[in-house]
């Protein structure tokens, strides 16, 4: 896409990795979120998403990597990953920033 693009597809196009998710759902990961809103709000108001709020499905807590059922996390848009702010439950998005 950036190469097709002059360099930059970011005006259009985004990309959002879902660490430890199966193909389309499963895993042990946050797979729970609502891209159709980021969508609608691009292109209705032209706010593009940067990060989008994702939880933990029940049953995660049944994996060999037990979650908490209550986790969230941001996930970014590429090349951007979620680091931690040093402060805040590890458990909850608000404690993140994508960089």
């Amino acid at each position: 896409l950036r190469a097709a693009n002059g360099g930059d597809a970011s005006g259009f196009a985004r990309v959002f990795r879902v660490p430890g998710m199966g193909h389309c759902a499963g895993g042990p990961a946050t797979d729970r979120f609502d891209l159709l809103s980021a969508l609608v709000a691009w292109v209705e108001r032209g706010t593009a998403p940067d990060a989008i709020v994702a939880n933990a499905r029940a049953g995660n807590s049944d994996l060999p990597t037990a979650w908490s059922p209550t986790r969230s996390r941001p996930l970014c848009a590429y090349p951007a990953v979620a680091r931690y702010t040093g402060a805040g439950d590890i458990e909850h998005a608000a404690s993140f920033t994508c960089r």
